[in-house]
């Protein structure tokens, strides 16, 4: 512990030299594994952007008979667009660029963040982020594979939360819109600056992102790209309705169908708990028979219930640190409020991590936010197939241990936000 934490200045730059020695080879791998990667979805996008500027349904692709990516707006073409005129090697590798990139600003940030706000702490930022890398390390890899974005629609969304706290509501507004442009299923941290009366900054979202989403029809024609937001909307609206999750046929098509268990947004681990599986073939693990319906009604409670305690927490969280902390336990909140929640989505939580490991650290001690981050990475990073097999990991992801988690860290994050020392600090 002397390495990673040392008192000296001497002592704190040789271990910042060599973290960020470090930090340079796993970005440099980082971008290498994604230029040398097949599959993934990263050819998926370019095809829907090279649709939509050939003046076609960018959604219906004609080599697999079916629509595809229903979950993203119209407006995502604002990204694949451009990458359709890469070849796919060049693609992936401007991709994991982008990422590399993404990582270095999270940490930025943080570290600013860190100084602001957790003084006591900031010399050992460069720890802290290695050790939310770590936290996060299992989800980022899947994101980083294939050209996933989740990694960098977060770095949008942690831009406007900085510049919001940073008191720049006006121009918080512009990341904000453009990651819920292409993804909005960050837009529960929206909820952020209302609870908290940052109404300029709902403002400027709004502005920009209706002009950001309505962009692309000056290429695609008014009447037909309304036509697509008509149909992504209906889509995703009905997807977010189903009662019965387990049945494939009443998947709306281009959204994804029931696959053993690796949906782990809330419904669908409520739906687990309280219905046998059904189109999935997932473990069985359900603690009860209920109907679809009362399932899903307990799924919207819980996930009502979960929405008014953070909003609550947000409005009453002190300035500085605790503002920080509630803005940031809204991300949990838009992964489990997310009809579809992927595995690589909780690469999102990196900024959370970063702060929960800085309170821990704070504190001087072996506490029992370390024991909770402890036994996050053990059995959300660690127990991965090849360390446990490939049973009790079906066994694990059925269970939706991942869900839970995000629950326990959101559940930390309100607990420290409203605690005495979230006070704001000197910087």
């Amino acid at each position: 512990m002397r390495f990673l934490l040392p008192s000296d200045a001497s002592a704190l730059r040789r271990r910042d030299r060599v973290l960020a020695i470090l930090f340079a080879a796993a970005l440099a791998l980082l971008v290498a594994r994604a230029a040398r990667k097949d599959g993934g979805v990263l050819v998926r996008n370019q095809e829907f952007g090279g649709r939509f500027l050939a003046g076609q349904d960018p959604y219906f692709d004609p080599a697999r008979g079916h629509r595809i990516h229903g979950p993203y707006p119209p407006s995502f073409v604002l990204v694949a667009a451009p990458l359709s005129f890469l070849t796919e090697e060049a693609a992936r590798l401007a991709w994991g660029a982008a990422q590399a990139a993404a990582l270095l600003a999270v940490f930025l940030v943080l570290r600013r963040w860190a100084r602001r706000w957790w003084p006591e702490i900031a010399p050992h930022a460069p720890v802290l982020f290695a050790i939310a890398l770590l936290l996060a390390s299992r989800f980022l890899l899947r994101d980083t594979a294939g050209g996933g974005g989740n990694l960098l629609f977060m770095t949008l969304a942690l831009l406007g939360l900085d510049l919001a706290l940073r008191g720049s509501q006006v121009a918080a507004g512009a990341p904000l819109a453009l990651s819920l442009v292409l993804k909005p299923n960050l837009a529960p941290l929206l909820l952020f600056f209302a609870a908290t009366r940052r109404w300029k900054v709902l403002a400027s979202a709004s502005v920009m992102a209706t002009g950001l989403f309505l962009l692309p029809a000056l290429s695609f024609g008014w009447g037909r790209y309304l036509d697509l937001a008509e149909r992504w909307a209906g889509d995703v609206s009905a997807y977010s309705r189903l009662e019965d999750l387990h049945r494939a046929d009443l998947v709306p098509d281009g959204m994804p169908v029931p696959q053993s268990a690796t949906n782990q947004s809330l419904r669908e681990a409520v739906h687990r708990l309280l219905r046998p599986p059904g189109d999935t073939g997932a473990a069985d693990v359900h603690l009860a028979e209920a109907s679809a319906g009362v399932a899903s009604w307990v799924a919207r409670g819980i996930a009502l219930a979960l929405v008014l305690w953070t909003c609550l927490a947000a409005s009453r969280a002190p300035p500085g640190r605790g503002a920080a902390l509630a803005a940031l336990a809204f991300l949990p909140v838009c992964l489990l409020l997310s009809p579809i929640t992927w595995k690589a989505h909780h690469a999102a939580l990196l900024p959370l991590d970063f702060a929960l490991a800085g309170s821990a650290l704070a504190k001087g001690r072996w506490s029992p936010l370390a024991t909770l981050l402890l036994a996050y990475w053990v059995l959300c990073d660690l127990a991965s197939e090849e360390i446990v097999g490939v049973a009790l990991r079906d066994r694990l992801q059925a269970l939706s241990v991942v869900t839970w988690a995000a629950i326990a860290l959101l559940a930390a994050a309100i607990r420290l936000s409203s605690r005495e020392d979230a006070a704001p600090r000197p910087a």
